[in-house]
């Protein structure tokens, strides 16, 4: 009687973590802005290959196909305290510690941020684009809460004042100037409007930096985020 082959006698292999392990490493360990960073990649028109695994590897972890790689996630929480200790003033971080019900919840919560489809995949380019306006939204539209008390936080009496008066100004002198004859005044009227509009671009142009600042306080200063290059 001849042996079977023992290749066919092994199960099939289990997911590998390693696509969890880089993830976790090049975008987790950073906070929020890797998990902003981990979604754009994970909905981006051509991923990565090691986003794709990692996507279907949590598919599988969560319906239970594959076990939940605590000992992986709690490497990586021993490495990024290790490192920070490093980096430190000689404090000791304490690492974070999952158990396989802690690290189950994290990477449903994971799943449901990333917002991927039952097969692991991203949603179609309808929520693409919808997540795309809601991310990179003009700052000029309301924030929530209340409108007239944000209203009163970021808005600037003198600049509105500037803004209004220079408007006045300029389209009253452009009237005058297409109704008056005398080249003199209508030369003089002509300073006046681009007098007007100069103040009414000023107001407006300070009006509308205040409401940036007040919507992204760090809007137009040195980000100190790490570029994406930096981190693979």
């Amino acid at each position: 009687m001849g042996r079977d082959n023992p290749v066919t006698e092994q199960p099939p292999p289990a997911p590998s973590a390693h696509a969890l392990a880089v993830v976790m490493r090049d975008y987790l360990s950073y906070g929020e802005s890797g998990m902003a960073d981990l979604k754009e990649a994970v909905h981006a028109v051509r991923r990565k290959p090691v986003i794709g695994a990692f996507c279907q590897h949590l598919r599988q972890i969560l319906a239970g196909e594959a076990p939940v790689p605590t000992d992986v996630i709690n490497k990586e929480f021993q490495r990024r305290a290790e490192e920070e200790t490093a980096l430190g003033d000689g404090t000791v971080v304490e690492p974070v510690h999952y158990d396989d019900q802690q690290a189950y919840e994290a990477l449903a919560d994971l799943w449901e941020y990333l917002d991927l489809t039952p097969d692991g995949e991203p949603e179609g380019a309808v929520t693409a684009v919808k997540s795309a306006v809601t991310t990179r939204r003009s700052q000029l539209l309301w924030v929530d809460g209340d409108p007239v008390e944000a209203l009163k936080t970021w808005m600037s009496w003198r600049s509105l004042a500037l803004f209004g008066a220079g408007t006045v100004l300029c389209i009253a002198s452009w009237a005058g100037y297409e109704r008056v004859d005398a080249t003199p005044l209508r030369s003089f009227l002509l300073l006046l409007t681009l007098a007007g509009f100069v103040m009414a671009s000023i107001g407006g142009g300070a009006l509308w930096l205040r409401r940036v600042r007040y919507v992204n306080p760090d809007a137009f200063l040195p980000s100190e985020r790490k570029p994406k290059d930096e981190r693979r």
